[in-house]
């Protein structure tokens, strides 16, 4: 089997306490050598981060650090591409560690599949001694009732997906539709692979590449996250006028609905009744998928799964709100230039 140059891009950011052991990770592949390289892009740390990469390229001249002044991901990201050389490209989390066999996985992925791109799977995990919450919002992240049909959140089938993380690209994909777009501060890879769908690549999804992911801990940081996520999915659907995916519409729809049916039992008092029993079968349907995901992990610890549901319900709430808020202000914005 061929076995293409691979060059791995680690954004970073007072990444002191992962950085080393994820930079070694990509280093000890069981893949050759010489055709791995390593950049870490990073974005002004006020920690020990740059002093750490900076002596590992001492020790090894396949790592490189790179400097990025904007100090956002889509640069990061930018920078990393333009500034390597292997045929394959691989973002990589500075939080986390790759397996030995990463390298070895994402060349077969590619050449089986000849896709463009390749994802893997995020494995929604909590550090020791977590709350109770902290685990629920871990499983409801890697729940289908919580993310939908995001499957490299949970499943373990290979196949054709929308869009994966960590994402892993052909080099001349590039070339071909440009890089991140760097006025998205969310979604930007979201947003690239959205582009390449619409230039006719699909992305091939590989559950045996796995990152792990360290959800939020609380649910007031659980709603800041998502609300961001909804805000910004509303900019890729400005700029494309376009969904990338039905998905994306499901939460806006709930809150669209939620806060609609208040509103229309007052406009319209003759049919108050009808919009009652409407509404409320909307929300019983809604309230139903939140029990059901609380009861898919009566298995597991007796305090977690109660605590479930309502960590999906604010991935609901908070992406749908978000969404909403996004487009408001960005039809205002638009007023205003006018």
């Amino acid at each position: 089997m061929d076995q293409p140059t691979i060059s791995f891009v680690v954004a970073a950011l007072n990444e002191e306490h992962t950085i080393e052991s994820c930079v070694r990770s990509l280093l000890d592949q069981h893949y050759p050598a010489e055709r791995i390289e390593v950049a870490v892009v990073d974005g002004g740390s006020a920690d020990r981060t740059r002093e750490i990469v900076a002596r590992m390229a001492d020790d090894d001249p396949r790592v490189r650090l790179l400097h990025n002044p904007a100090g956002i991901a889509p640069r990061a990201f930018n920078i990393g591409v333009g500034r390597t050389s292997g045929r394959l490209i691989s973002l990589q989390s500075a939080h986390g560690a790759a397996g030995l066999d990463y390298a070895e996985v994402l060349a077969s992925a590619f050449q089986t599949s000849g896709a463009a791109l390749v994802g893997g799977r995020v494995e929604a995990r909590t550090a020791s001694g977590a709350s109770s919450m902290a685990e629920a919002i871990a499983r409801a992240m890697s729940s289908p009732l919580g993310v939908g049909s995001a499957r490299y959140h949970y499943s373990d089938e290979p196949g054709w997906v929308d869009t994966a993380y960590p994402g892993a690209y052909r080099r001349e994909l590039f070339d071909e539709i440009g890089g991140f777009d760097e006025s998205l501060v969310r979604n930007q890879d979201d947003e690239l692979h959205f582009r390449a769908r619409l230039a006719g690549h699909r992305m091939w999804y590989e559950p045996r590449l796995r990152s792990v992911y360290l959800p939020r801990r609380t649910l007031a940081a659980l709603w800041r996250q998502y609300f961001d996520y909804g805000w910004w999915r509303s900019v890729t659907l400005v700029k494309h006028r376009r969904v990338a995916s039905w998905r994306h519409l499901v939460p806006a729809t709930l809150v669209a609905g939620l806060a609609a049916g208040p509103v229309l039992a007052s406009v319209a008092p003759g049919r108050r009744r009808t919009v009652a029993r409407t509404w409320s079968g909307a929300v019983a349907a809604w309230l139903a998928v939140l029990v059901v995901s609380g009861a898919r992990e009566r298995t597991g610890p007796a305090h977690i799964a109660p605590r479930v549901p309502v960590a999906v319900g604010c991935l609901h709430l908070a992406y749908g709100a978000g969404f909403w808020r996004g487009l408001l202000d960005q039809a205002g914005r638009r007023v205003r230039r006018r």
